[in-house]
């Protein structure tokens, strides 16, 4: 006896993927591309909030160095007009808000800067020995706070600085 395979047989087993087969291939590319597109967000995120992290530091930082550098800071003394010598930044009381640049960009196009999240800058100066004529300790705290994407940020730094002599 013999037997003989038919040719649409043949056919069927040679013909390619089926519809099934293209739809689950086309739906895993789809997720793939979808989840490296989040992911690649979510990591554009977290670099935003890194640099306006490091920006916001930075003003508050310069802010501390001038507390911490500028001279003299004398208060048992006064300088020839009768004022104690403190310089502005020492001052006690909260000092006018300063804005501040968090993060600009320069723009290659017209070579002019662009500023991207501003902030403001408030200093606050207390004495941490009030009424003492032989010790005199400030403190000072600096707070930075800015907008981002609809998000209200803070960011605080302290000092304390000693009378000079």
């Amino acid at each position: 006896m013999i037997f003989y395979k038919s040719s649409r047989s043949r056919r069927l087993r040679t013909g390619g993927f089926t519809l099934v087969e293209a739809l689950v291939a086309t739906t895993l590319i789809g997720i793939g591309v979808v989840s490296t597109i989040g992911a690649l967000t979510k990591l554009n995120s977290f670099a935003d909030m890194s640099r306006n992290g490091t920006g916001v530091c930075a003003a508050a930082l310069n802010q501390i160095d001038l507390i911490q550098s500028d001279g003299p800071f004398n208060p048992q003394k006064t300088n020839n007009d009768g004022t104690p010598q403190i310089p502005p930044e020492l001052v006690l009381g909260v000092h006018d808000p300063a804005n501040v640049v968090v993060y600009q960009y320069k723009d290659p196009a017209n070579n002019s800067n662009i500023v991207i999240v501003p902030g403001v800058m408030t200093t606050t100066v207390t004495d941490l020995n009030p009424g003492s004529t032989t010790v005199y300790i400030y403190k000072a705290v600096v707070t930075v706070t800015y907008t981002y994407l609809n998000r209200n940020y803070s960011f605080s730094m302290s000092t304390i600085r000693t009378s000079d002599i």
